[in-house]
């Protein structure tokens, strides 16, 4: 096939996967189908460490510049992060979605998927309860000319605080994804439940997250050495 048309067919590829209504994870499937029918090897990620994320400080300096901002973009990036929604569910969510008593959050990929609830703590649950005010229907966070955002506004947000906050990594909103998830494995969210929290349809996806930090395997080291050192005392 002329490189033309292969170039041709990429952008038709990429373009019913922005357009249409395929979740991340339907996303991924949908290629590994295609280089399964075509003959192509999956891209080796063996050499690969943890995904890309946000460091505590990075958190801190992000959020602060979003709510320098102003208190309603420092509200979406808050929300965004800490439910570790993709952004195409972020975008539709409804004041109907919160339920403030459960302090929990419904979030739906995709017309037709079924909706997942993720948790969220009392204090983001306070924030918005505010940002509602007497509203019981309707987006969440309604754009200016009163629809929802699109997930294109959402990650020209994201990148304009990342900017102002002086990150010099890309940040995007799969970025917040990542950050919060490894955060979660980092403090002790057993791996058999933050597939439920982040909503992936192959739990193995989550096993990247639980790999051992450098402190663990300072500690097993020294331990091991020590271990040796009384040996050879004995000895």
């Amino acid at each position: 096939m002329p490189d033309h048309d292969r170039q041709a067919d990429i952008r038709k590829v990429a373009k019913i996967l922005r357009d249409g209504t395929y979740s991340y994870d339907q996303s991924a499937d949908l290629f590994k189908k295609a280089r399964r029918e075509v003959g192509l090897s999956p891209p080796d990620r063996s050499g690969q460490g943890s995904p890309e994320r946000l460091s505590s400080e990075e958190q801190e300096a992000f959020l602060e510049a979003a709510y320098d901002h102003d208190g309603r973009t420092g509200l979406m990036v808050r929300t965004l992060l800490e439910t570790g929604a993709r952004v195409s569910a972020f975008v539709q969510i409804r004041v109907e979605d919160i339920s403030f008593r459960d302090l929990e959050i419904r979030l739906r990929e995709t017309k037709g998927d079924k909706p997942r609830d993720v948790p969220i703590l009392s204090s983001l649950a306070n924030e918005l309860r505010l940002h509602i005010g007497e509203r019981e229907t309707g987006w969440l966070f309604r754009s200016w000319q009163g629809g929802h955002y699109s997930k294109r506004r959402v990650q020209q947000i994201v990148k304009s605080v990342a900017k102002d906050a002086g990150i010099q990594k890309r940040v995007y909103p799969h970025l917040l994804r990542h950050t919060v998830a490894q955060r979660l494995a980092d403090e002790g969210m057993r791996e058999e439940l933050l597939p439920q929290f982040l909503g992936h349809e192959a739990p193995e996806t989550t096993q990247r997250y639980y790999k051992p930090k450098r402190s663990q395997v300072k500690g097993a080291f020294e331990e091991a050495m020590r271990g040796r050192a009384r040996d050879a005392t004995i000895a």
